[in-house]
């Protein structure tokens, strides 16, 4: 059997769906191979580790799942016969997984990856690795977590410091978001010994004999009175809200919950340019340089390919949008780290400076920029 045969086996999936890595784990140093899922379901991002230092194991690793909506493209809910349902805020930021894993030797061992990348690392627009670093520095006891609780655990790293869609006043935060089974059954905060961790914001609780549907309109009608658009296409507010099923089984299941502003752009009316800008800024968190096919490969997960190919002349205008915006951040903190001047010790010679360099109807957007990652 080969080693992609073997994979596809250990998560049942087809190997279409499986990405070969080879990494060394930042944190114990062992190097890693194996292939990574990239079936967007409960085995998104899920790990077949098959050789440790190159020796052979065999050790099926699931990570933070894909979420989905409540609701199909018609608008029709499924929710399923509901128990309890809690409600928890959902934060907009980098996804980060805490998993043991075991060597040759049957030694297990903490380590932490992205949600399309088998371990944690530093890439060109973000450095993942060393803002998680400063996040074990901050809760040391996190490593501690996955052993005491007797799970794999999910994270949401974010702040103004690591920008997607939503800006946080915050410089850099973690939460905990929930824990994992080696069988891929969630556990909820409440079920998890937390040793201190934050947790997002709880909104609310459903019993059984509630109207999940009701509901649902009604918590999106509250996040949406919480956006605030800013000037650079980003927005202030609450993302979104988790909502975590307790099935009359006794499962669980989770759904995503988005007002209507944020989720007109990540998925209502089909694919659009606000949805594959976001697409694109996603792959970037694990991908140095914007590729087609990588890109393709995402987007397939929300569109139909027919979607897609009608739309490619607008997708290669978004990649070109992004890589535009990329080099001109660079520019500005290339410019600004040459001044030699905190913004935050004088902000006026800062600017009175930069503005020798760039167009006078751009400054409020360099402004931004230095603000946001000037001093990372």
């Amino acid at each position: 059997m080969t080693d992609v045969n073997q994979a596809a086996e250990l998560l049942g999936v087809a190997e279409k769906w499986l990405e070969p890595f080879d990494v060394t784990d930042p944190f114990s140093t062992l190097q890693l191979e194996g292939y990574l899922s990239l079936k967007p379901d409960y085995r998104y991002g899920a790990l077949a580790l098959l050789k440790v230092e190159g020796k052979e194991t065999s050790q099926r690793i699931l990570a933070t799942p894909k979420l989905y909506y409540p609701f199909d493209r018609t608008g029709a809910f499924h929710f399923p016969s509901v128990k309890q349902i809690d409600i928890y805020e959902k934060i907009d930021g980098t996804n980060i997984f805490a998993y043991q894993f075991k060597d040759t030797r049957g030694k297990s061992h903490v380590t932490y990856k992205l949600r399309l990348h088998p371990v944690l690392r530093n890439g060109k627009w973000g450095s993942f690795l060393d803002m998680w670093n400063e996040m074990l520095k901050r809760y040391p006891q996190i490593p501690q977590l996955p052993e005491v609780n007797g799970c794999s655990l999910s994270f949401e790293l974010y702040g103004a410091r690591n920008s997607h869609l939503m800006i946080y006043d915050t410089p850099l935060d973690c939460a905990l978001l929930f824990g994992l089974d080696s069988v891929g059954r969630y556990r909820s905060i409440d079920e998890i010994d937390r040793l201190g961790i934050p947790v997002p914001t709880h909104l609310g609780r459903l019993t059984a004999g509630e109207d999940p549907v009701a509901a649902y309109g009604l918590i999106r009608e509250k996040l949406q009175a919480t956006i605030q658009s800013q000037d650079d296409d980003k927005l202030r507010g609450h993302e979104g809200a988790v909502w975590y099923v307790t099935t009359a089984n006794m499962e669980r299941v989770l759904f995503k919950c988005k007002p209507e502003s944020v989720e007109a752009i990540h998925w209502k009316g089909g694919i659009n340019k606000a949805a594959v800008m976001a697409t694109c800024w996603n792959l970037l968190e694990t991908e140095d340089f914007l590729e087609y096919g990588k890109l393709e490969r995402l987007l397939l997960e929300e569109y139909s390919q027919e979607d897609i190919d009608s739309f490619r002349e607008h997708i290669d205008t978004c990649m070109a949008d992004v890589n535009e915006e990329l080099n001109f951040r660079n520019r500005v903190l290339e410019a600004y780290d040459k001044i030699g001047i905190k913004l935050a010790s004088d902000k006026a010679a800062v600017m009175r400076k930069l503005a020798s360099q760039f167009p006078r109807t751009l400054m409020k957007k360099v402004f931004t920029l230095i603000a946001r990652y000037g001093d990372v």
